[in-house]
Formats: C-alpha cells, structure tokens, sequence
C-alpha cells in the first residue's frame, strides 16, 4: 500500500453547466426577458423585433463569452464583491514597505 489510491472522475462532474454553448443562468435571464418582451408588451411588430434581435445577438453574444471563459459572470460577480476588500491603491495611512539591503554592514 504504498502508492496512493487513484479514482477516476466522470468528465460532467467537472465540466461547466452550460445550455445551447452558453451560461446556463444568463441563457434562462435571456430567455426570460424574451418572453417578457413577446407576452408582456404584446404581439406588435417592434416588440417581436427586439425579442428576435435579443434571442439570435443576445445568445450569439452569451455563446461567445462561454467560449472566452464558461465561468465568466461568475468571475465578474466574485470581482465586484471582493472590490472593497483590495483597493487598486494603498491607503494613505499605510507604513512604507520594507526595504531589504543586499549587502549587510
């Protein structure tokens, strides 16, 4: 029992949820906005207009961005929460950082 227990991994388990080539939610807040657009504003020409031209640019665009990164809103999410935490600049109160000589006296 010397060498280490290997178990294979089933590939679905680790690869991204995706639906159509694109983000699973934002394909479902697309295809909910789509509706909304059809069924809410009614059957006129400039509502189904819109709702065709967000379904083939709005999902051409998702499937896009899956294939740039497939984790990619929730990478923007975790950015946008963590902002707060990691300043793109030091704080005015902050010590100067430490300077190591390379030759001792």
């Amino acid at each position: 029992m010397d060498e280490p227990r290997r178990a294979s991994i089933h590939p679905s388990l680790t690869r991204p949820l995706l639906l159509g080539g694109a983000e699973r939610e934002l394909v479902l807040v697309n295809g909910t906005i789509i509706a909304a657009l059809i069924f809410g504003v009614g059957f006129h020409w400039v509502s189904l207009t819109i709702a065709g031209l967000l379904a083939t640019g709005g999902h051409w665009a998702l499937t896009r961005a899956a294939k740039y990164d497939p984790r990619l809103s929730r990478i923007y999410v975790r950015h946008v929460r963590y902002q707060p935490f990691y300043p793109a600049r030091p704080l005015t109160e902050a010590p100067p950082a430490w300077v190591y000589p390379s030759v001792k006296d």
